[in-house]
């Protein structure tokens, strides 16, 4: 993992160096941020960019798919608010697609569990590893930007990927 700013990183990198951009950035960015990034994200690969995104403030549209995992029921943030159980995953480009699969590991919503929360924001390696299995090949190199939790990382090393994973926040997993 290279603790460092994404958005200077970005700037540096060649054109279609990566085989796919697979990132959950923050939630919170500015419209004109986040299409600096899309553009930066689909420069830098050859295939394509999935990006995770909350409902309330989507990616880049038009998207050419779109994925929703319905979260796990908790009562995380509900005391004057509903809770937000759906994250949308948005895909872009012209990605991979692996036959031979079973069916279930190609629908557009997924149930995934939190694993034990080692990184607030950290997605379920099962469902990582089914985006990562559907759209690489061994010896691929995945680009997340926005690694905190470093659950790209781990996930691409033990499926035989490569990963270049960058987070600016230097904390303990």
């Amino acid at each position: 993992m290279i603790h460092d700013d994404s958005f200077e990183l970005l700037r540096g990198f060649e054109d279609e160096q990566f085989d796919l951009v697979l990132t959950d950035p923050p939630y919170n960015l500015a419209e004109d941020q986040k299409r600096w990034l899309h553009e930066q994200f689909l420069r830098v690969t050859r295939t394509g960019v999935i990006v995770f995104s909350p409902p309330e403030n989507q990616w880049i549209l038009p998207a050419d798919q779109y994925l929703f995992w319905i979260k796990p029921i908790s009562t995380k943030n509900t005391s004057r608010r509903y809770s937000r159980f759906v994250e949308m995953i948005f895909l872009y480009g012209d990605l991979k697609w692996q036959t031979g699969r079973h069916w279930s590991q190609y629908t557009n919503v997924f149930h995934d569990l939190v694993d034990v929360p080692v990184h607030p924001h950290r997605k379920p390696p099962s469902l990582v590893e089914r985006l990562i299995l559907n759209h690489t090949d061994p010896g691929d190199i995945i680009l997340d930007p926005f690694g905190g939790s470093g659950v790209v990382e781990e996930v691409a090393k033990r499926l035989g990927r490569r990963a270049l994973v960058i987070e600016i926040e230097r904390r303990n997993r």
